[in-house]
């Protein structure tokens, strides 16, 4: 710590020329002045950091962690299924609606291009739907995920729109925005600000990149990875439970030599262990007074490690943000707790989706911007369905009643008793 310590006191750099007069005046021909604002962002305020070095994750998160992040969502099976079911939770499916026609053939026309468009984006590789699976697999692991739009070569309309692998987004501060880059076998390359699309989850103030769940997740990886070789170790040092049997001679017979006494107890050892051997696993065993046979590490009990694994587990699934019960565990939740979880888990989704609306909005309506005719694109993202669907129908119906009540009452004309019940 005290050596994280100095490494910080070095890097900081006193800020002389950044702090803001008391009074300051701009030119009326300044407009750039006149809209900045006076505060500064993080990778400025607090580091010296150039115009011309990009800007680096949040809390100093070095770029190499991303792959660390992919490399952890294939290879461990609980951060696997977390991603996986994160995306079934976003992948709710959404209806395109046309406003603003002008005729019904404008109409039947932007439907088809926004049909043609869903199959031709993402390389056609399932088209829209593969799009949005590599959106949200990207979003959910990395804390991020970028598309670029690829224009036609009458640049009149869009002939793809491609992922953008985000471990190789880099972001510069230039001309008072930010500028997105592309590192690539240690070459930049400009992408293009209008056409590069990038959504980051859980930002961090001014830092433009987005914060993976994943980010609290490594080190307890580490420890659960290592509790399962330990129990792998002592299960294979346990072993399983062993019959033995325990062979006594008879008394030598009177008469008898000691080489046929010591051959005699010879053939029937071995006539003991040729039959044993053969025994099946349903078969019982029969014996004289002198053949005693029990079970060897039966009265013994192996070490438990489900107190110690399942409170490694709650940890990763708190980290991913999710429940129990989504990750096929069940610890006895209650009702109306895993309710509560689960609207919690819900509003993460929409928050989620409203970001995927405007993205498929702005697709959409490029599409249609350059079409003979007039006519907008709205998407309506559809819902999870709650637990209890009974319940959910009497609670929407109770809200269709008291809008309608308030329409007749006349405190709400009907568009807005529309807009109280979201479909206005």
């Amino acid at each position: 710590m005290p050596g994280w310590l100095d490494w910080m006191r070095r890097k900081r750099r006193p800020r002389t020329n950044a702090i803001a007069p008391t009074v300051a005046t701009f030119s009326e021909h300044d407009t750039r002045a006149r809209t900045a604002s006076l505060s500064l962002p993080e990778d400025r305020a607090a580091w010296d950091w150039g115009a011309g070095n990009y800007i680096g994750l949040a809390n100093d998160t070095p770029f190499f962690m991303l792959p660390v992040y992919r490399f952890l969502r294939d290879a461990i099976p609980d951060i696997s299924d977390a991603v996986w079911t994160w995306k079934r939770l976003c992948q709710t499916g959404y209806d395109i609606e046309i406003l603003r026609a002008s005729s019904d053939q404008a109409k039947a026309r932007a439907e088809r291009l926004l049909r043609e468009l869903d199959t031709r984006v993402n390389g056609g590789d399932r088209g829209m739907d593969g799009l949005l699976d590599v959106f949200y697999s990207s979003l959910f692991t990395y804390g991020a995920a970028a598309l670029e739009i690829v224009l036609s070569q009458s640049r009149e309309s869009i002939h793809d729109v491609v992922p953008v692998d985000v471990w190789t987004v880099r972001f510069r501060r230039e001309d008072g925005g930010l500028q997105p880059y592309q590192v690539h076998d240690g070459e930049a390359i400009k992408l293009p600000r209008e056409r590069f699309i990038y959504v980051g989850l859980d930002r961090d103030g001014t830092n433009p990149y987005g914060r993976s769940m994943l980010r609290s997740i490594p080190f307890i990886v580490k420890i659960q990875q290592r509790l399962i070789e330990d129990m792998a170790k002592a299960t294979h040092n346990a072993g399983w439970s062993k019959l033995h049997v325990r062979y006594t001679p008879q008394e030598k017979q009177q008469g008898e030599s000691v080489e046929a006494f010591e051959q005699r107890v010879k053939q029937e050892f071995s006539q003991l262990r040729e039959k044993l051997s053969g025994i099946e696993t349903d078969q019982n065993i029969m014996t004289f007074d002198n053949v005693g046979v029990s079970l060897l590490r039966g009265d013994q009990h192996a070490q438990s490690f489900y107190e110690n694994h399942k409170a490694i587990e709650e940890q990763i699934i708190t980290g991913m943000h999710l429940m129990p019960i989504l990750l096929g565990r069940n610890y006895g939740t209650t009702e109306t707790y895993g309710t509560a979880q689960f609207e919690i888990i819900n509003r993460q989704v929409e928050a989620v989706n409203r970001s995927v609306k405007r993205i498929l909005e702005r697709l959409y309506n490029f599409e249609l911007a350059l079409m003979w005719g007039e006519a907008q694109a709205r998407v309506n993202m559809r819902t999870n369905r709650t637990v209890d669907v009974l319940r959910e129908a009497q609670a929407r119906g109770r809200e269709i009643a008291n809008a309608v009540q308030l329409r007749d009452e006349g405190f709400v004309n009907q568009e807005t008793a529309a807009k109280l019940l979201g479909i206005g």
